[in-house]
This record gives structure tokens, C-alpha cells and sequence, in this order.
């Protein structure tokens, strides 16, 4: 069966309850997305503002972190689903031994992580010429702490994504809230040596990062037993092979994804330096104003994905069609605003994160390309935040693959390679990326070749 995301499957009431329902969980979501970037982001901007090198070398390490950050998206996208499934079909008792297993989850896999951090050098070396021992060396020992932070990281993840599972956005963003806070005082004062502290440079944002992350995994640990939609017993569940299985079942195509597009990423900053280290410090700046812009529709996916997941699992597929296409209208709504703001000031946005005029120079045009993809960019999370939703995880994993894999580092390389065109020619492969993606996941939407998948979740969860 065909379902298309112009024609209305809901009455006036209907799509008027499900587009508030919609805010009052995507809302929360944006704000705690914002501030979760803004760990990283306000690390990029104070050494931006410190040493433009030393903030391209931690940019770095951060697309390193994101690639073993991977695992944690198969945990976290699992137990959302099925989380979001069950409590929509009113099994508490499953609904509680789902938040159990995320937490085992989550303890076990960020203790494991961490020993990423003892080949902290070897992996940054991958990345820099080896000429550049400044970059590598503020690259490795930023990299070195962050990784040995993980569990704290793989906790406020794992078990956001539980919380939000239920429709709970707000206990996240108090997390989210009370962590960033502390990151942007501490990043200042260890960065720049302000209030006692010595000056520590890119040691300093990376300790700022996660004694603000441990703050913010004991609040969601605390928020977490107190919530009343999962109820969660005192008493630890038994541990369970078959439900690990299933939320990796589950889990594992988002891994997957998020793991090719990140190693793409590393890729496609090899390709950049063949421009030049000026090139890919504005694209690191490029990249931090598309995070800033894309919250809005990152926070409308999730929210699509546990409305999706909770109607589903109520057997209401009807309702789940029609939450798709209320949170892709909002999105586009938003999108368009926040590109157009993009598109007519990008110097207003490049000056958070840099005052060095070449920087701003040539990161104008890639942050320009930025605003006019931001409707792209809303259908995307809309539409993948629905798949996810009815189980579908699948999917957009081929589709995101395939689109860094076959579109953006070819098309790049050849811009950037043989027809010198620099940062503007690495980006265009990179729109291209996108507009593909959407294009393919927007086509699956259509076609309903998800149902059978929103069938079995369906049916697991009652």
C-alpha cells in the first residue's frame, strides 16, 4: 500500500492533537539537542577564539569519538523503539525490563570504549600529516581524556534515549541543561586558565567536557527512577540474551550507519586538506553552523519516531501515517526560517566560532549552501524519524551509505582534485549526499515495503 505524505489521513481534531502532542515532545528534544551539541560546540568556539589549529586538531578528534560513539547508537535506537512500541501497547512489565537492559547497556559498553583512549595517538595520526606534530599532539591528548570519559557519555545517551522513548523530552534537556552549563563555565576557565585554573588548551576543553558529562549522567540516572511512565522497579532485572538481541536487531542498522557516515566524514576531511588546512578549519566551522541549524528538525525526527512508535504499537497505523506528515510540515516550517537566517547572514553565525578573517571569508559560501539545504534537511528527519518509528532502521542506513559512499567523497574528491574548486566543490558533493538520501528515504516512505517490519514490532510489543 502507497502512503503519501501530501494526502491528510487524519481529521481537523486529530492532526490539531498530534501537532501539539508533536511540540510539547520535540520542543524539549531541540532544546536538549542544542545544548548536547553545544558540549562539543563550545569547545570548538573557545578554541577557535584560542588557536584556530589547535580547534581544527579537536574537530578532529570528534569525528574520531563519532565513530566509536556508533555503538551507542545501536543501544540507544533499539531501546527507543521498542520502548516507544511497548509503552504505546500498555506493557509496563516490558517497558521496565527494556530501561533495565539499557542500562546494563550502557554501563558495559562506555567502560569498554574507554580503552579506546590508550591508542588515542595512533588513531589521530590517520588524519594529520605527519609533518604536523602540533595538530597530532593537542589532537591525541583531547582525544586521549574524552575517550576515557566515555561511560559517562554512553549513559546520558543511552538512557536519554529511553526517557524519550515514553514521550519523556523534558528530563533530558534538564540534563542537557545543567551538563552544558557547567562545560561552557569549565571550558572557559581551563582553556584560558581563568578563576585559579592554569591555562590548558585543548586538555582543558576536553576535562571541561566530561566532568560535565559524569554531572550529567548521575542527573539522568536520578530523573530515570523517578519517572512515572516506566515505573522502573528498584530491584535490577535478570539479564536477558533475547531482549540484548533484540534491541541490537534493532539498533544495529543506525550503528551501521552512523559508523559509515562517520568514517566518511574522516574521509572526506582528507579530501578537504588536499585544499589546504585553511580549507578544512572553515569547513570545521561550516560544520559547527549546520549542527546548530539542523536541531530543529533533529528534535521533530525524534519526537516523530516515539509518537510513531507508541501509535504503533496501539495498532493504530493510521494515526502513525498522519504523525509523519504533521512533524514533516513543522519541520519544513522551521527549516525554512532557520535557512533563510543562514543564507542572509552567515557572517553572524561563522563569528561564534572564529574572528580570523580568512576563515570567515571562505566558510561564507559553505554556510550559505547551508541555509538553502535546510528544507532538505527537515524532510529528512521527518521522514526517517517515521521508519524508525514502525521498527524500519534498516533502510536508512543503506540509503545514508550509499549516499556518502557513492555521491559525496567521489564527487568531492573530483571538485576538490581535479577541477580545483576547493571547499565549494567538497560541499557540493556534499548537498549532493543529502538530496539523494532524502530522495531515496522519502521514496521507501511512499512505497509502504515497511509495513511487514511495523507488523513484527507490533506484535512483539503486546
Amino acid at each position: 500500500m502507497a502512503y503519501s505524505l501530501l494526502k491528510s489521513y487524519l481529521n481537523v481534531e486529530e492532526a490539531k492533537e498530534i501537532r501539539k502532542s508533536l511540540l510539547v515532545m520535540a520542543l524539549p528534544a531541540i532544546g536538549e539537542n542544542v545544548l548536547q551539541m553545544l558540549l562539543g560546540i563550545s569547545d570548538t568556539a573557545f578554541l577557535g577564539h584560542y588557536d584556530w589549529r589547535i580547534m581544527t586538531a579537536v574537530g578532529t578528534a570528534n569525528q574520531v569519538v563519532f565513530i566509536f560513539q556508533a555503538v551507542l547508537v545501536a543501544i540507544s535506537t533499539g531501546s527507543m523503539v521498542l520502548i516507544s512500541n511497548s509503552y504505546g501497547a500498555g506493557n509496563r512489565q516490558r517497558v521496565n525490563l527494556i530501561a533495565w537492559h539499557a542500562i546494563y547497556l550502557s554501563v558495559i559498553t562506555g567502560l569498554v570504549l574507554s580503552f579506546g583512549s590508550l591508542f588515542s595517538q595512533n588513531l589521530l595520526s590517520l588524519f594529520f600529516p605527519s609533518s604536523d606534530s602540533f595538530m597530532q599532539l593537542n589532537g591525541s591528548n583531547y582525544l586521549r581524556i574524552i575517550m576515557a570519559g566515555f561511560p559517562a557519555m554512553s549513559i546520558m545517551i543511552v538512557l536519554g534515549a529511553t526517557l524519550r522513548g515514553v514521550g519523556d523530552t523534558r528530563s533530558p534537556l534538564i540534563v542537557a541543561l545543567a551538563a552544558n552549563g557547567l562545560n561552557v563555565l569549565l571550558d572557559y576557565a581551563m582553556i584560558f586558565g581563568k578563576f585559579g585554573f592554569p591555562e590548558m588548551g585543548a586538555v582543558g576543553a576536553a576535562f571541561a567536557t566530561v566532568i560535565s558529562r559524569v554531572v550529567g549522567s548521575i542527573i539522568i540516572i536520578i530523573l530515570l527512577f523517578r519517572n512515572g511512565r516506566i515505573s522502573i522497579s528498584k530491584k535490577p532485572q535478570r539479564f536477558s540474551k533475547w531482549l540484548i538481541k533484540e534491541i541490537f536487531v534493532l539498533g544495529l542498522p543506525a550503528s551501521v550507519e552512523n559508523f559509515g557516515f562517520s568514517f566518511g566524514v574522516l574521509v572526506f576531511a582528507n579530501i578537504l586538506f588536499i585544499a589546504g588546512p585553511q580549507a578544512y578549519a572553515a569547513h570545521r566551522i561550516g560544520i559547527q553552523v549546520e549542527s546548530l541549524s539542523f536541531m530543529p528538525a533533529w528534535g521533530m525526527g525524534v519526537a516523530v519516531t516515539a509518537l510513531v512508535g507508541i501509535y504503533n504499537g496501539g495498532k493504530r497505523r493510521r494515526l502513525s501515517i498522519g504523525v509523519v506528515r504533521q512533524g514533516w510540515f513543522i519541520a519544513l516550517g522551521i527549516s525554512s526560517i532557520i535557512g533563510m537566517a543562514i543564507t542572509l547572514f552567515p557572517d553572524l553565525f561563522i563569528s561564534i566560532f572564529t574572528n580570523e578573517a580568512t576563515l570567515i571569508e571562505e566558510g561564507r559560501l559553505p554556510v550559505r549552501i547551508i541555509g538553502l539545504f535546510q528544507v532538505v534537511m527537515g524532510t529528512d528527519y521527518a521522514v526517517t524519524g517515521g521508519l524508525r518509528g514502525m521498527g524500519d532502521t534498516a533502510f536508512p542506513m543503506k540509503a545514508s551509505l550509499v549516499a556518502m559512499w557513492l555521491i559525496r567523497l567521489p564527487l568531492g574528491y573530483v571538485l576538490v582534485r581535479y577541477l580545483d574548486l576547493g571547499l565549494f566543490g567538497a560541499w557540493i558533493g556534499m548537498m549532493a549526499d543529502m538530496a539523494f538520501r532524502t530522495t531515496l528515504k522519502f521514496i521507501r516512505f511512499y512505497s509502504g515495503k515497511w509495513e511487514s517490519t511495523a507488523d513484527s514490532i507490533q506484535a512483539r510489543s503486546n
